[in-house]
């Protein structure tokens, strides 16, 4: 597959990353929560409930709408996902938590999440190594030990 590439190479590079790599990502990502009977935005929420944590900071986190919170959590709390804890250093404020069964949910996500996504099989395995030191190169700041 040859690329058109006119003036700029960086220009090329990322309408890629920015057009077709970071849809095919949230599609992947999408089919994935959905797998787990959850909505994209119900699948980052339960991602970031590792550890209890408010709904102002879930909110700050995530870039929604506190209101957006809410509504996310009275679902997952419907469901028997999540529930709302008093905040043991305040205790006008709750922490959004997950039950033991949204934890469960939780850690089936992740381990569906670890999987890469099949478009990255249109790479040799050497193909694959580059692609992930030249975006290391970009992203990391510690280098990639590969084993």
């Amino acid at each position: 597959m040859a690329i058109k590439v006119e003036k700029k190479p960086a220009q090329a590079l990322w309408k890629l990353l920015r057009d077709d790599a970071f849809a095919s990502l949230r599609d992947d990502f999408t089919v994935r929560v959905a797998e787990c009977s959850l909505s994209l935005s119900q699948g980052k929420l339960v991602r970031e409930l590792a550890q209890p944590q408010s709904q102002r900071e879930l909110a700050r986190r995530l870039h929604y709408d506190p209101s957006n919170i809410t509504a996310l959590a009275d679902s997952l709390e419907a469901r028997g996902l999540l529930e709302r804890r008093p905040d043991a250093s305040d205790r006008r404020f709750r922490l959004l938590a997950l039950t033991p069964e949204g934890e469960k949910l939780r850690v089936m996500l992740e381990e569906r999440l670890a999987q890469p996504p099949h478009f990255l099989d249109r790479l040799t395995p050497t193909e694959q190594t580059q692609l992930l030191q030249l975006l290391a190169k970009i992203f990391v700041t510690e280098p990639i030990r590969l084993r």
